[in-house]
């Protein structure tokens, strides 16, 4: 496995490098900053400890596709399984892992949540 190779860019936004484990993401049409995603290493396991846009640019698509560089990066840099996780008290959170291709795992996640999972090929 190899670090996550930023920036990543796909059509509409890039992921720019903002310290250990984190990234800007910038929209290409302005290249304004809409969010943030912050990201550990665990052995072969991507966990993705948060990902968000800022709430004047949600709705527009912006998180599916950093979500889906991500994952995209990390199936690329050898890592086996890219994990999430789902806070108790945001539903839509559940919903948009399970969009990006991220099941459901038994178990109680961070702060009460819900763990979710992707194996990559590989």
């Amino acid at each position: 496995m190899t670090a996550l190779q930023l920036p990543l860019q796909g059509e509409r936004v890039r992921l720019e490098p903002d310290g250990e484990g984190s990234a800007r993401i910038i929209r290409l049409a302005d290249s304004e900053r809409t969010g943030h995603v912050f990201w550990e290493q665990h052995g072969d396991a991507l966990f993705v400890r948060e990902l968000c846009i800022d709430t004047p640019h949600r709705g527009f698509g912006l998180g599916s596709e950093s979500a889906r560089l991500l994952i995209q990066a990390a199936a690329e840099g050898g890592w086996r399984i890219v994990r999430a996780w789902a806070p108790p008290d945001l539903g839509l959170a559940t919903y948009f892992w399970i969009r990006m291709g991220l099941c459901p795992r038994f178990g109680e996640g961070p702060d009460g949540g819900i763990w979710f999972e992707r194996t990559l090929a590989g």
